[in-house]
């Protein structure tokens, strides 16, 4: 699936002007909440200019719109499950493992094709928040590359689509090396997959015991930091396909 810049644009001019017709916001209140100048949000909407995706960025906040609702993907699925289906499924934003650690909201030029969970899945798995991730973008799939995959073999491979629950940041209860759990971390420089736990202010990462590189690896964590803020999210599944 392809999502245009230019598409998204004509989807938020169109969202807002609904809004306006409806009297749930004004121009003026828009504009301050944005941080525009009522000049600039009029020739916006009027479609005289563009949007910066800062700016399109700040209009998605107020409004609390997410990117895939804009481009009509979540409608999409819902359409193509039909009225009658008790079980609908939900689009998520393919996108790599960096973004998925550095990235609150996914937008457009992040995301590189949708996977569609059920919902049901979706809904049975519980929030473990460490921090303020509300406003994250819950679930994110990306690909898992060979440095990874080498290292959690074969519990992965190569190109393996993983779902990451990105407001599940905090290790397993006790730290118990044998947690089958997978976690996605981060310490700034790099990504990695592993299972996790924790041990005098580190995050410890542990490897497959049938990789070839079985090392375990290490993150401090600083004073004043939390171990929730180094963890990307958890992974809870693991699929070949598209």
């Amino acid at each position: 699936m392809k999502i245009r810049f230019q598409s998204l644009q004509d989807s938020l001019r169109s969202s807002i002007w609904a809004r306006l017709e409806r009297g749930e916001l004004t121009g003026k209140r828009l504009a301050t909440a944005a941080r525009f100048r009522q000049a600039h949000l009029s020739n916006f909407l009027n479609a005289r200019r563009g949007l910066s995706l800062q700016a399109m960025d700040r209009l998605l906040d107020v409004l609390r719109l997410d990117i895939l609702d804009l481009a009509g993907v979540n409608e999409a699925g819902r359409q193509a499950q039909g009225a009658a289906d008790d079980n609908p499924v939900q689009p998520v934003a393919v996108v790599s493992l960096e973004v998925a650690a550095r990235v609150s909201r996914f937008d457009a030029h992040f995301i590189q094709d949708t996977v569609s969970f059920r919902q049901s899945f979706l809904r049975r798995l519980k929030p473990k928040m460490v921090g303020n991730r509300r406003d994250w973008t819950r679930f994110a799939v990306v690909m898992v590359d060979e440095d990874n995959a080498a290292s959690m073999a074969p519990l992965l491979n190569p190109g393996a689509l993983v779902l990451i629950d990105r407001h599940n940041n905090t290790p397993p209860p006790g730290g118990k090396p044998w947690d089958p759990s997978l976690f996605a971390v981060t310490d700034g420089s790099r990504s990695l997959i592993r299972r996790v736990t924790v041990a005098q202010g580190n995050l410890i990462l542990r490897p497959s015991t049938e990789a070839p590189d079985s090392s375990v690896q290490l993150i401090p964590v600083p004073v004043g930091r939390r171990h929730g803020d180094f963890i990307i999210g958890r992974v809870c599944h693991v699929s070949m396909e598209l």
